[in-house]
């Protein structure tokens, strides 16, 4: 026997947003700013998505599942936080630490004075890594890739290929591009689009001062994200329900969304958003999102987690160049109660596709390797403890002619909408873009309901002389 769940008496229209990650949340909060009535439905039982943490078995506190970090240049992921009242819990670096090859420490900090792009020259300039040929060349690549047009990045060249064919020397490729772009979009080199990575140089960069600072989390995400965005959510009259899988969308003879199933349990509403994974969002509604297309495809991440018996990371966080570590980062406060945090820290790798054939007890050993290498303190340091942790699908992957498969907020169906990292959204599949994606769902709700509603947050400003060598 079906049952109806029996949501709270309201005047204003009921929107049930299926999926707690961050797509979801913020097409949630921009749906109560319309003043509409509600409703999260999360399978899981933490909000927050791929955004979460685990218990930490040496501890027993809280440890993120993969490293999350955003960047200046996240407009809408940081006005969100600071309107959820979370920006305690975000430090800001503006110091880029690259670890070279031979162990040399390059500190890469953008002037705060230089008007941009001119604010990178003592972030280029200071990687000790290079030659200054090297340097020159790497400056002059990046102002080249922002001058590129949309019809001269919309074809199927790679970002290798088009740095290849732009004379980048193969060591500026390898010590820098490659870390950077397959970072930022978590994707190999060789496999993403160079309007994607066109995409990392101006907006990551060379668009304005703070655009490359770091902004970390202070908290676990499970907390800040699963906790305490989600009270937010809920002081503001959002119903949000967890271990609620959606199991089916239930539509009347005119094709409009009356319903989201949950099992045997039937949730009315006038509107609907999907913000869960594009294979989900197939597989509730295949008419409208072809899950199966191998054209669209998500790439892994691979996050080390690591336990010593002592501290052995110096700096907050480093970019390893010509290594398998892309990005190791130190344990700070949140990981973990006990004494053990201060031996904590956790290695990301980002499209690990094969990664050491899969076998985990390789993949420790090489990194525990190179941190050995680079960091005086672990040489005499005992591994305690350690994890991988890989998430096959983290992030969609940007290759040439993706762009042209990511839907829009909008569908066939006047009364469901999507969301999600994977949407398009002119950003790479990040924070930000899952924010962007949310807020720009609420907002299509909001006008299908004949409501105003502009949630999106516009970029960080380019000045003249950015918009001129942008070609915009």
């Amino acid at each position: 026997m079906n049952r109806v769940t029996q949501l709270p008496v309201a005047q204003e229209p009921r929107v049930v947003v299926v999926g707690g990650g961050l797509a979801g949340l913020a097409a949630a909060a921009g749906l109560l700013d319309a003043g509409l009535a509600v409703t999260i439905l999360e399978g899981r039982r933490r909000a927050g998505g791929r955004a979460a943490s685990f218990d930490d078995p040496v501890s027993g506190g809280l440890v993120d599942a993969c490293q999350h970090v955003a960047m200046g240049c996240c407009t809408n992921f940081l006005d969100l936080c600071r309107r959820a009242g979370l920006e305690h819990a975000l430090r800001r670096d503006r110091t880029l630490w690259f670890i070279g090859p031979d162990g040399d420490r390059s500190r890469c900090t953008p002037s705060r004075w230089l008007p941009a792009p001119l604010h990178l020259a003592p972030l280029l300039f200071g990687m000790r890594h290079f030659s200054l040929r090297e340097k020159a060349a790497l400056a002059f690549g990046m102002l080249r890739l922002a001058r590129l047009r949309p019809r001269q990045t919309a074809d199927a060249q790679t970002a290798l290929a088009w740095l290849q064919a732009a004379g980048q020397p193969p060591r500026v490729i390898e010590l820098f591009w490659q870390p950077v772009i397959e970072s930022a979009l978590g994707e190999s080199i060789d496999l993403v689009s160079v309007a994607a990575a066109r995409k990392v140089a101006v907006d990551g960069f060379l668009a304005h001062r703070d655009a490359a600072d770091l902004v970390v989390p202070m908290e676990p995400l499970g907390i800040l994200f699963g906790e305490r965005l989600v009270a937010w959510l809920a002081s503001r009259g959002a119903t949000i329900r967890m271990a609620a899988a959606a199991s089916a969308i239930e539509r009347d003879a005119a094709g409009c969304v009356v319903a989201v199933r949950c099992g045997d349990e039937r949730v009315p509403c006038d509107a609907a958003v999907l913000a869960v994974p594009w294979k989900a969002a197939g597989r509730l509604v295949p008419d409208l999102v072809a899950a199966d297309d191998d054209r669209f495809t998500g790439s892994p991440i691979t996050a080390v987690h690591l336990w010593f018996d002592r501290a052995i990371v110096d700096l907050p966080h480093a970019v390893l160049v010509g290594r398998v570590s892309q990005w190791v980062f130190r344990g700070d406060e949140h990981a973990g109660d006990g004494p053990s945090n201060q031996g904590y820290c956790q290695v990301v790798i980002s499209a690990s596709r094969g990664l050491m054939g899969g076998d985990r007890e390789a993949v420790v050993k090489a990194v525990v390797a190179e941190l050995r290498e680079v960091f005086p303190a672990a040489r005499d340091a005992a591994l305690i403890d350690s994890k991988v942790v890989t998430d096959p699908t983290a992030v969609l992957s940007v290759r040439p002619g993706v762009e042209m498969l990511r839907p829009g907020p909008t569908t066939a169906v006047s009364n469901l909408f999507l969301a999600g990292d994977w949407t398009d959204t002119g950003w790479p599949s990040t924070m930000e873009g899952a924010i962007r994606s949310g807020r720009t769902a609420a907002d299509a709700v909001a006008a299908s309901l004949g409501r105003r509603l502009a949630s999106l947050v516009g970029d960080l400003p380019k000045n003249p002389l950015v918009r001129l060598l942008s070609g915009r």
